[in-house]
């Protein structure tokens, strides 16, 4: 079963963008703080961290358009990864986005089209099944 997702925050890292010829893979997190009234006056919540993944098509956009900082919207997967690092299993929580977008609610945006398919001969823009930002079948290690 999926578990989806939708995250509102602020950037609080670089996008991490990593490539090989055939996949593209960027990473990056999300502080999530919401605002509570105590009494007269509103205070700042806990702040949640959540990791974010995405790739291809996806990952090639964000690392063109977001910036450390940035309030964001992201929509996706939520998937616990688990590697084994030492000989100690370890394990974490991450969102594998299917979109991602600027959080109008707190500041304007300005929108560029990307090629689409029928506008290059690169098989990965071209919509290879995995253009969308799907994961699943994007190798997990890509080069630093």
């Amino acid at each position: 079963m999926d578990a989806f997702i939708t995250v509102s925050g602020n950037l609080g890292t670089d996008v991490d963008y990593r490539a090989t010829d055939t996949f593209s893979r960027a990473s990056f997190r999300i502080a999530s703080t919401p605002r509570i009234r105590r009494a007269d006056e509103w205070v700042d919540g806990h702040t949640t961290w959540v990791n974010v993944e995405c790739g291809n098509r996806l990952a090639d956009n964000a690392r063109d358009s977001l910036v450390k900082g940035d309030p964001v919207v992201v929509f996706g997967r939520l998937r616990t990864k688990i590697w084994e690092s030492g000989g100690t299993k370890h394990e974490r929580m991450v969102i594998e986005a299917s979109s991602i977008g600027h959080d109008l609610t707190r500041g304007t945006s300005q929108f560029t089209r990307s090629l689409s398919a029928r506008q290059t001969d690169d098989p990965v823009q071209a919509g290879d099944g995995m253009a969308d930002g799907n994961l699943s079948e994007l190798p997990e290690q890509l080069p630093a």
